[in-house]
């Protein structure tokens, strides 16, 4: 009895040595592959780059780089500091930035245009298949569709995936 009882403990201490082992490889491994377990967060917004110029006391604070400013604001789309007016770290850990006023994107209201609305793409043929379930909710028959696309000298058979719009604009793209 005694040797049954000390076989089963002998058996527990081993799930649980399994068990810590399973856990601490599991934490490594996702640490290795750049998995953050927390996101660095600061209690509110903090500006880090204002009217162009760089707070470096601020990034210090915030246990930031120049480095990790500078992949933030490439991967927003400035390739260059000297684009941005203003950089926020945000409260939940994100970078945010304000491109300076020559560097931003002109929209339509800077022209005193107002676009046709595009709305949301839906699928009509995918791997030269009709799909009709989309066809009826797009607004076009199936007929006007497969006339649209005789125009352009496509056949379905051929299309990989065709889209149309709510204003009826088709996008094809072809095998």
């Amino acid at each position: 009895m005694c040797i049954i009882n000390l076989v089963i403990i002998m058996l527990m201490l081993y799930a649980v040595l399994i068990a810590l082992a399973i856990e601490a490889i599991s934490f490594t491994a996702l640490t290795l592959m750049g998995y953050r377990i927390e996101k660095p967060k600061t209690s509110s917004p903090v500006v880090l780059i204002d009217k162009g110029k760089i707070d470096t006391q601020a990034l210090s604070d915030c246990k930031k780089t120049i480095d990790d400013l500078t992949a933030a604001a490439r991967l927003a789309g400035y390739f260059n500091l000297a684009d941005v007016d203003y950089s926020i770290l945000e409260a939940n850990g994100e970078l945010s930035f304000l491109p300076k006023p020559m560097k931003r994107s002109l929209t339509p209201k800077d022209f005193n245009f107002a676009p046709v609305r595009q709305g949301l793409c839906k699928t009509v043929v995918l791997d030269g298949r009709l799909v009709r379930e989309n066809i009826k909710k797009s607004g076009v028959t199936e007929y006007e569709l497969l006339a649209l696309l005789e125009q352009r000298g496509r056949r379905v058979e051929d299309i990989l995936f065709a889209t149309i719009d709510e204003s009826g604009r088709v996008d094809v793209f072809e095998k």
